[in-house]
């Protein structure tokens, strides 16, 4: 009986190996490889600037804007906003309130509580380094000002004679103290005129503030929300005309800080909370009210983005403000265990292929020209793909892949046998096994 039961144990103990050999024989290596196609260009930040009151009807050619009372409204041409770059055209807000805007943006969450954000891009940013920088013209609650490393805003929302604000965590750097002071200082200078042109200079201090903190960041990883609250005031106060007339005045302003971002490797994203819709050509305008807050001109509006590896196109579809969080972190290659509520907008000029599961090897081509081959492995990351179709050939077969943005393809299951070394040397593991299993079970007889 002890012999039998000796034999059997004896035979557990071995087989149990057999599958786990086999498994480390087809996984033999257990790090993905990266190809390199094409060369992407990394942001080092990005600049998320948001105009407060921007409809795009009022800015877009493609949309025109109309009163309550059926009165076709003018526009204003802003060359720095849709003269370049990726820019969506049909993006909307689900609510056209500001201060609950601001923070849809920063959570991908429609349904936030301003004053309870939870997780933000800026929590994901701040783990990966980066500084975490703002300024705010208008309409933020406090949770929004304690995302940040440094910040400067106002208050309340008077036009003129109001004073920024700065605040900053322990161990910013110095430098960037100096800077937010300096601006400070200059918020008077630039709002010194009373009417549109006050008005203008509001938006213009901000964005000027912003391209000269961007020029002395020195390639410093951040993250930067910029409100200018200018042209929602102008809709409240000036009707139509002054409204239209403060969005003209942005182009100027804009155009500097591009520049600025351009130069310096920076990400610009250009967006609104809220458009404007108007009574009528005379009257003051809204957004929140009832008679506004279903109307287009209120809740679309633009999204724009500019920088390094990103496309040149208009995107068509029906997009939401929830999508900015995600595209934001996936252009800056930031990851994020939160579950967003939009999805990463396909703006960019070159994406990455993931393929898992592969047998053997993967060849990458496209218009029958071959790219990238790859194996020894059975994870492969093909980075730098533009946008566009190509074919795989892998485990004997060709399939076609569409990379429209970053995509992982999962091949688990389609493996190919065994094969050339990686047999004889299973079988010779295996062989091995039964031997050893063979003498140690002849050992225990004969003790027996």
């Amino acid at each position: 009986m002890v012999r039998a039961l000796l034999f059997f144990s004896t035979l557990r103990s071995l087989e149990w190996a057999k599958p786990l050999i086999i498994l480390l024989i087809l996984s033999s290596s257990c790090s993905a490889i990266d190809v390199q196609v094409g060369q992407a260009v990394r942001p080092v930040g990005a600049v998320i600037l948001v105009v407060d009151g921007l409809g795009a009807s009022y800015v877009y050619p493609e949309h025109n804007a109309y009163a309550l009372d059926g009165s076709l409204l003018k526009k204003a041409l802003l060359f720095n906003l849709t003269g370049c770059g990726a820019r969506v055209v049909d993006f909307r807000v689900p609510v056209p309130e500001t201060t609950k805007s601001h923070s849809v943006i920063v959570t991908g969450d429609s349904d936030v509580d301003p004053q309870f954000l939870g997780p933000t891009i800026f929590d994901a940013a701040r783990k990966q380094g980066y500084l975490c920088l703002a300024v705010l013209e208008r309409g933020d609650a406090m949770p929004m000002l304690q995302e940040m490393d440094a910040v400067l805003y106002l208050e309340d929302n008077s036009i003129f004679g109001a004073e920024p604000i700065p605040g900053f965590r322990a161990g910013t750097p110095a430098g960037l103290r100096s800077l937010f002071q300096e601006w400070r200082d200059k918020f008077a200078s630039y709002t010194a005129v009373q009417g549109v042109a006050g008005y203008a200079g509001y938006n213009s201090w901000g964005l000027d503030a912003t391209a000269d903190i961007v020029e002395h960041l020195l390639g410093n990883h951040f993250l930067m929300l910029v409100n200018v609250g200018a042209v929602d005031s102008a809709g409240h106060n000036l009707g139509s005309e002054g409204y239209l007339e403060t969005v003209a005045a942005l182009d100027a302003p804009l155009g500097r800080l591009a520049e600025a971002c351009r130069k310096n490797n920076v990400l610009l994203i250009i967006t609104a909370d809220h458009g404007m819709s108007f009574p009528s050509t005379e009257d003051k305008g809204g957004h929140s009210a009832e008679k506004h807050a279903k109307r287009l001109e209120a809740l679309r509006v633009p999204l724009v983005v500019l920088g390094p590896d990103i496309d040149e196109l208009n995107l068509g579809g029906r997009w939401s403000e929830v999508d900015i969080a995600p595209t934001v972190l996936n252009m800056l290659n930031i990851s994020c265990n939160s579950s967003f509520e939009g999805q990463p907008l396909p703006l960019k000029s070159s994406y990455d292929l993931r393929i898992v599961g592969a047998p053997e090897g993967v060849a990458l081509l496209r218009d029958g020209r071959l790219l990238a081959n790859a194996s020894k492995d059975r994870e492969y990351n093909f980075k730098g793909l533009a946008r566009g179709l190509y074919s795989i050939q892998v485990g004997g077969e060709t399939r076609d892949v569409l990379i429209n943005g970053d995509l992982v393809l999962d091949l688990t299951g389609r493996a190919a046998p065994l094969s050339g070394m990686k047999k004889i040397i299973a079988v010779i593991i295996i062989t091995t096994i039964n031997l050893a299993g063979a003498a140690a079970i002849i050992r225990i007889w004969k003790r027996g």
